[in-house]
């Protein structure tokens, strides 16, 4: 899936990012890494940096409000579901 950013980021090579790409499959390491956050509010830089590939510096700086609605997206892949 291809997320528009509301608010460009730039990468610390100066490299503008306008839009990302967000994976629809993830690995137990996706799910370790967010469930071993120490917060809600990390929990949602590093779900977002395992969806896009992108580091979590560059998520640090990415708007808020581009943060919010791609956790909203990717964050059902995380919840548990039916066996």
């Amino acid at each position: 899936m291809e997320y528009k950013l509301i608010t460009p980021v730039t990468k610390a090579d100066g490299t503008k990012i306008e839009t990302v790409t967000v994976k629809e499959s993830f690995l137990g390491r996706d799910v370790r890494a967010v469930s071993n956050s120490k917060g809600e509010g990390d929990a949602q830089i590093k779900l977002v940096a395992c969806a896009t590939g992108l580091s979590e510096s560059v998520v640090d700086n990415m708007d808020a409000r581009d943060v919010r609605a791609l956790v909203k997206v990717i964050k059902p892949f995380f919840e548990p579901g039916e066996n």
